[in-house]
């Protein structure tokens, strides 16, 4: 189980970190330093509620998290109730992006 928790993380900083830092150098910024990338926090759950930019996330634990989804947030998917999703989520509940996950 640990091994798998292991594989888990690796995958996805690996979906989420190398896109990230290909957007900020096109945007001529410097790549994600280490304390922007240590405040976010990797998420992922079913999508319980959604209520204008903000919806409500059940993790695999079943603890609610609500998040924001606006224009500024890079999104792969529909994020809709029901659907699984994986998150990268800053410490003010803004996702900075938004994967939905294959069922």
């Amino acid at each position: 189980m640990k091994s798998f928790c292991y594989l888990f993380f690796g995958f996805f900083i690996f979906i989420f970190g190398v896109p990230l830092a290909q957007a900020s150098e096109k945007l001529g910024m410097a790549a994600n330093t280490e304390r922007e990338i240590a405040s976010l926090t990797m998420l992922s759950g079913e999508v319980k509620d959604v209520d204008g930019d903000w919806c409500v996330v059940q993790d695999s634990e079943g603890t609610e998290w609500k998040i924001q989804v606006d224009n500024y947030t890079e999104t792969i998917g529909n994020v809709l109730p029901g659907v699984t999703i994986a998150a990268m989520v800053e410490p003010d509940g803004h996702a900075k992006e938004v994967k939905v996950l294959p069922e």
